[in-house]
């Protein structure tokens, strides 16, 4: 989930966005090798079409939407793929009014680092057990724990007491992780069976 202009303040602002900026950049210079003439259209494309599917969006109201991420789909395409797709998307979307412009660090450090490395991470750990489970409770799992991380950070900004989160926030967007952890299994099996190269974690091997 986004955080918008105005909602958290002050000298967690400036934190976040020191943490965001190196850990893009230590992803930047690790992935140098990866963005090549082959690479660079496809990060293009994933991240306009991230962006459309974001536009899609019914408003709730708290301090949260529904809308697919597709992150958990980005982030078992390529792990640092999706943190650099995702940091260009959050960007932009700052840029038209999802998200805000002095939140840009906090929602970078949340959606292009921590909600990646969630989604990869949960999948991996279950995958062996069952695919399509490890899939939902990724798609599931990211936003859901999103939702608990904003409520940190609210809480912490003094924005909300940590109580609104975890009784209002948290649900809401477990609600919406529901949806994004059925969209995951469905655009994940029709991907293994139009583009199998688009989902590597899918094959036999893994």
């Amino acid at each position: 989930m986004h955080i918008p202009d105005g909602m958290i303040t002050g000298y967690p602002l400036i934190i976040y966005a020191a943490v965001a900026i190196i850990l893009l950049a230590i992803i930047f210079y690790k992935s140098k090798d990866q963005l090549d003439e082959k690479s660079i259209p496809m990060i293009a494309l994933f991240v306009v079409a991230t962006v459309i599917v974001q536009m899609i969006e019914l408003p709730l109201p708290v301090a949260a939407c529904v809308h697919v991420s597709l992150i958990t789909i980005l982030a078992l395409y390529d792990l640092r793929t999706s943190m650099i797709v995702y940091m260009f998307v959050t960007i932009i979307q700052a840029f038209f009014g999802e998200g805000g412009i002095s939140t840009l660090g906090v929602n970078l450090l949340n959606l292009a680092i921590l909600a990646p490395i969630i989604a990869y991470g949960i999948y991996k750990l279950l995958h062996k057990i069952n695919r399509d489970v490890a899939l939902f409770i990724s798609g599931f799992g990211t936003i859901t724990l999103l939702g608990l991380i904003a409520s940190i950070e609210y809480a912490i900004a003094g924005t909300f007491p940590i109580t609104y989160g975890l009784t209002i926030i948290v649900p809401v967007e477990a609600g919406v992780g529901v949806l994004e952890g059925a969209v995951t299994i469905i655009v994940m099996r029709a991907l293994k069976s139009l583009k199998p190269e688009l989902v590597p974690v899918m094959s036999d091997d893994n």
